[in-house]
């Protein structure tokens, strides 16, 4: 089985300038959870999630009307071709814990998508051989794709006006353990 018999070739694209409020929209009226970004040629230069438009947002302190699809797109986009083996880019998306990937044409141009709703569709009309090897597949896929991150875990550094925000309670200063490893006595007085 071809990655183009399951491809998605009804894609949605923006510009690395597009407002994310603008991309939420797309994603919304399409029912979708990523837009892929391409260039003036229509190469792919990164993609969009609905996770990426909320993490921008949040860690930025910004609105989406603010922000613009390069500010948080992955840049280090996995692609196929049609005529890729579909069980060669399931393990290829296993591999870099991706749930979607844009399929493009030799020159780089977006063509298409492939994600999991298509593989699990294919997977429900393919004949019994097919069928076998490719639940298989996604067996392995989801596995891999719910697995901790390969990535080592960063921590955002949190926006000034949060940190002030986050200045320990009397309570919390009081709970701290005296120099001695023991808990201080000492109890937070409580407003009236």
């Amino acid at each position: 089985m071809k990655i183009e018999d399951v491809m998605t070739r009804r894609v949605v694209a923006a510009r690395a300038d597009t407002e994310l409020a603008h991309l939420a929209r797309v994603m919304w009226d399409n029912d979708c959870g990523a837009v892929t970004v391409v260039d003036a040629e229509e190469k792919v230069v990164g993609i969009v999630t609905d996770r990426d438009l909320c993490m921008g947002a949040h860690f930025s302190g910004k609105s989406l009307r603010e922000l613009r699809a390069s500010a948080c797109m992955g840049s280090e986009v996995l692609t196929c071709r049609p005529g890729d083996d579909v069980l060669a880019v399931v393990a290829a998306m296993g591999r870099r814990q991706v749930r979607r990937i844009p399929v493009t044409d030799g020159a780089g141009r977006l063509v298409g998508l492939v994600a999991v709703g298509d593989l699990c569709a294919a997977h429900k009309k393919a004949k019994a051989k097919e069928q076998k090897a490719l639940g298989t597949a996604l067996l392995g896929f989801l596995g891999a794709v719910t697995a901790r991150p390969l990535r080592e875990e960063v921590v955002p550094a949190t926006p000034a006006r949060a940190r002030k925000a986050e200045k320990p309670s009397a309570a919390e200063k009081a709970e701290k353990p005296a120099k001695n490893g023991t808990r201080s006595k000492k109890r937070a007085k409580v407003a009236r």
